[in-house]
Order: C-alpha cells, then structure tokens, then sequence
C-alpha cells in the first residue's frame, strides 16, 4: 500500500449532507473513485469505519471516516501526521498501521491496513463464563506486546488501548488498531479542570488523567495489563480491587506491578509483562519515561521556586528588622580624587553567520534586480532561468508575525522553534496561501507591487528547479554524500537526542531549525533550498491545490528523502515541527490555468457517488 498521504482537490469533493457527516455507504459503492466498500465495520466516537478493496493496489484497507471534532483538532492532526511519518513505511506482523490521511475538501478519511476476524472483547466473552483461562489468552497477549514494543520503539505510543482495538484474525494473527486516535471525547471537566473521561474507563492509565498529559509505554502497558484483567476475569477492575484468586501467584503479582499508580514500578515492556503474566522471571528494571522526567523537572523547577521565594522573603525581612533595630546615619560624602573611569566591558553578541542584507535600489520590483519588501523587509532574488524572484530564505517567525502575532512554532522536546530568525513552522497549506496573499495585498496597498504581478508559493516543479540551482544533481549540494551544506540529521541532533538517526559524519551545529542566514546557500544565492525545513509547494503554478513538501528537513537523514526531486506526503494541513514555506513574486500571467474539469459544470447530486 502507498506510504502518501493524499489531498483531494475541492473540484473533486464529492457533496455532503448539511451536518458534514457522508452519506450512509452500501455494499459496492466506490469512494473516491478508488475504495470499494465490502463492509462496514461500525462506528465509535473516533469516526465511522468501513473495509475497503483498494483497486489500484489490489489490497484490503480499513477506512475511518474522522468526525468534525477531531480533524479540526491541531493537536490529534499533527499527531497523526508525525506518526505516519515514522510508521507508514514500516510492517508489523501484529500492527494494522495507518498508512495515509486522504483529504476530500472538508472531509477526512485515516486509510490503514485492514485487521480481519473478531475483536478479543467477542472472542473472551465467547469462552467459559465470558472469559478466557490463562493458558488461551498469553498467545494473544504476546503478540499484542510484541506490536506495542515495536510502536513505542518508533517513540509512538497507542494512547487508547481497548478490546475493541484488538482484533484476532482466522488465521491466529493478533492485530492492534487506531494508533494515537485519542478523541476529544476523553476530555471532560469536573469542577473547572480538564479531565480525560469516555470510552476509555478503567484502561486509562493514572498518569495521563489530566488533559495536558501524554500517554507513553508506560500508560500503555498499563492499559494492556487491564485488558489482561478484564478478559481473565470477565470485566475491567474497579478501583482497589485485586487480580482474580483463581490465577497463580506470579500472574497475580505480574497484574499488580502493571497497573502500578507509579509507571516507574512497571516492567521495562510490554514483553516483559506478557512473560511474567506466564511465570517467567523477569529481572529488567523500568526507567524513567520522558514525560515522567517531565514532570520531574517541572515539580523541581517549583520546589526551587519556593525556596528561592521564600530566602528572598526571609533575607528581606531580617534586613528590615535590623534596620529598625540600628537606624542608618548618613555621613557626610567624602571628597575623592577623580579617577579615570574604566572602559566598558565589550558586549557579548551572539554568533550568527554574518551574510549581507540585500537593498533595493529601485522604488519597485525591476528584473535582473534584487527586491526588499517594504512589509517585514523580506529579501528576493531575481532568477533569470525561472523568470521570477524567489525568497533568499524561508519565511522567518518573525516575518509570519505581522500577518498572525499569536502563531506559535513551538518547541521540540524542550528546545525553542520561535527564535525570530528561525524559519516559521507549524504552518500548513492553508496558511501559507493566505500569507502570500496578505502579502500581496499589502504590498499593493503601499504601491510597491507592479502590476500583474503577486506574491505566491512555488510550484513544486519551480521548488525543485531552485533547491537543485537549475543543475541536474541528485541532491541539492552535488553528488557526493554526505552532504557539505544545508540543516539535516546531523551527529548534533544525535547527541542532544539520543533516539534519533542521524548521517554519520556530518555536522551542521544545530539539533534543530537553523537561523535562516545559517541554512546553506546554493549556487543561485537561495538559504535553505534543501534542508532546515519542507517547504510546502502548489501543485502547478499558481494553483489553490497542494503539491506536497519539498526540500528535507532539520531532522531527515536519509538518501531517500534528501533527493532534489523528494516530494514528501500530499497532506496539506499537516502543521509539524519540520513543515514551513517560502514565497516567490511571480508574473500571473504565467500561473497555469486551472484544469478542464474544474472550470466543468458541477454535476447533479444524483449522479454523485454518496459518501
């Protein structure tokens, strides 16, 4: 199955109901003139699900249509998005993982591989007593741990782990689903604060109760070992109750440290915990989890607070005390000799490459000439060979804050996105079109426009032009690997993060976004074109559809993905930590028109497809 994620232009949306939900699908309809739907699955909190036939790869798919609540969701969106990043290329015997978001204008659909057979919820309720012995349910066990494991090797973690989500096939090969699809239906308020709630229950770890808390391994083999619970007994626990007495002894305990209130008293796995469930002995010893040296850091930061707060106020104090007790007399001010004043320490600057700002010698754009803009002194560089000027760096946080003051870039595990020269991110499609059009208007407003001509994307043909200097190398910077400039996985962001891969043997000085003049320059005098941030394109010239991220990133390391010609995904409201945007000022008259169909008639509803 293709490893894309796909977005369906607006022409191409088929019509929906007034509630924004599809239209009910039958047996044989094709969606998206590609899915043919066999059955349909059921429908949750988290979207309605049908299997599919994909005609173009001859494969079974699972599809989830998401609701409104969670795609207008920034958060669960980039979550998914940084997922399929480091999962859809990937296969697990025991994972059916997501492979794709199609986007068909306002609708979004989660395209992954189909798990076939039953739930292990119908398959324990279907044994003695409606439940399963131990004996049945560790060959189950294992192979969700072994899924589990492999995710949370890739630093992904499940988030909402049921019996629901499990599905054992006819052929015994157990598979788990919905990675990181936690809804907004698991947040409720009880007396003013933000709690996670719904379907999840009992499964739902200690740790990640409130809102703002991240599930991990930890909270994951937690929720296994309540699956284990509740398939063995019949029914979840509920608080303080004890694992089921007709279990053996290492089993009991095995359930006891896995639902421990402390991860850290957890096993190292979920394999761990799978082995001890069976009477293995299990030696390994868990760490300490990100998101728990989080909240460490945090508590500390406080405590230190507090005492810093309360010395100063006790410092304070005991100096107003002695004030009172011993009044100060203000002696008469001595005559000194004039001295010679000392010459001032020099400041320290921070280090920055020193490039030379460009400056517009003419009142408007002329070819062949460099350009400023008057709004946020953007810099362009006429390129002779494409006919247009081309931003010499990538659009800055600073630049994007004159349009949106309250976007934020970010942070990346705790190190800052949102220095003022470091390229704008977090920023999808969307905004990105409407940035180059506020700039245009502006512009144009100040008389420093010519007319006929706009502030646009790149297409991605004109991206891949520019990031290669108009030469026909595989990378950006030549043929020699690896490469000798740009802002990619280097051995820095290997040693800030040590779970990360990186290119051996090279080093560019930053773990993440570089300072845009820091970026590498290519041969026409562009920053950036290859590496630091994906740079999101229009499909042609000029066009309203996405044409897919172009150029690499802080954090990509491999051959694969740094190629001239590399379009990542085709999901265009991705907002990651690696997706930003760069602008050209370009001719109208030369954007390609639209395609035939889009200047088409809309058909009648009735000869729609439903959906």
């Amino acid at each position: 199955m293709t490893t894309q994620t796909t977005k369906i232009s607006r022409g191409e949306e088929v019509r929906l109901v007034e509630d924004h939900r599809p239209r009910e699908l039958r047996v044989g309809t094709v969606l998206l003139d590609r899915y043919e739907v066999v059955a349909i699955l059921g429908t949750s909190q988290m979207g309605e699900v049908w299997h599919c036939f994909d005609r173009q790869t001859s494969q079974d798919v699972a599809i989830r249509w998401l609701p409104p609540d969670l795609r207008r969701s920034k958060r669960l969106m980039n979550l998914l998005h940084s997922g399929i990043r480091r999962i859809s290329d990937k296969r697990h015997p025991n994972i059916a993982i997501i492979r794709q978001l199609v986007h068909a204008g306002e609708q979004t659909y989660v395209v992954g591989d189909y798990a076939p057979g039953m739930d292990v919820e119908t398959w324990a309720r279907a044994g003695a007593g409606g439940r399963r012995s131990l004996e049945e349910l560790l060959p189950v066990l294992r192979q969700i741990a072994a899924g589990l494991d492999f995710a949370h090797a890739l630093r992904i973690a499940h988030g909402n782990l049921t019996p629901s989500n499990v599905f054992l096939g006819p052929d015994g090969v157990v598979r788990v689903t919905d990675f990181g699809l936690m809804t907004r239906g698991h947040v409720d308020f009880v007396r003013g604060k933000a709690v996670r709630m719904g379907v999840t229950g009992a499964y739902l770890a200690p740790e990640i109760f409130n809102e703002e808390d991240e599930p991990d391994s930890g909270s994951d083999q937690y929720a296994l070992a309540i699956l284990a619970w509740d398939l063995l007994a019949g029914a979840p626990p509920q608080p303080e109750d004890d694992p089921p007495a007709d279990l053996p002894a290492s089993a009991r305990a095995a359930l006891r440290r896995a639902t421990s209130r402390k991860p850290r008293r957890r096993f190292a796995s979920c394999e761990d915990f799978a082995k001890a469930l069976g009477g293995e002995r299990v030696l390994r010893r868990r760490g300490r989890s990100a998101s728990e040296w989080k909240r460490i850091r945090v508590c500390v930061g406080m405590a230190v607070s507090m005492l810093a707060l309360g010395a100063a106020l006790g410092a304070g104090g005991y100096m107003a005390v002695k004030a009172f007790e011993h009044p100060r007399t203000v002696a008469a001010p001595e005559k000194r000799q004039p001295t010679r004043p000392e010459p001032p320490l020099p400041e320290k600057k921070e280090e920055r490459p020193v490039v030379e700002k460009l400056v517009a010698t003419t009142p408007l754009p002329v070819e062949g000439q460099p350009w400023v803009t008057q709004t946020g002194q953007m810099e362009f560089i006429w390129v002779p060979p494409l006919g247009m000027w081309i931003g010499r760096f990538e659009v800055t946080n600073e630049e994007f804050a004159h349009m949106d003051p309250e976007h934020d870039s970010g942070e990346f595990r705790e190190l800052s996105l949102r220095e003022p020269r470091q390229p704008v991110v977090r920023v999808n499609f969307d905004d990105a079109v409407a940035y180059a059009a506020w700039l245009t208007e502006q512009e144009r407003a100040a008389g420093k426009l010519p007319e006929g001509w706009r502030y646009r994307l790149p297409s991605r043909a004109e991206a891949i032009a520019y990031t290669r200097a108009g030469m026909s190398s595989v990378f950006p910077w030549g043929e020699v690997w690896p490469p000798n400039r740009g802002n990619y996985g280097d051995e820095t962001l290997g040693a800030t993060f040590r779970d990360l891969q990186t290119i051996s043997g090279y080093q560019d000085g930053f773990a993440v976004t570089a300072p845009v003049e820091a970026s590498g320059e290519n041969a026409w005098g562009l920053f950036g074109a290859g590496g630091n941030v994906w740079e999101t394109t229009s499909k042609v010239a000029g066009g309203p559809e996405f044409g897919g991220w172009q150029g690499g990133g802080w954090d990509d390391h491999a051959t694969s993905r740094l190629g001239c010609e590399m379009t990542y995904g085709f999901i265009g409201n991705a907002r990651g930590a690696v997706n930003g945007f760069r602008l050209v000022l370009a001719p109208i008259a030369e954007e390609a028109p639209p395609p035939p169909e889009a200047k088409a008639p809309a058909a009648p509803a009735a000869d729609l497809p439903p959906s």
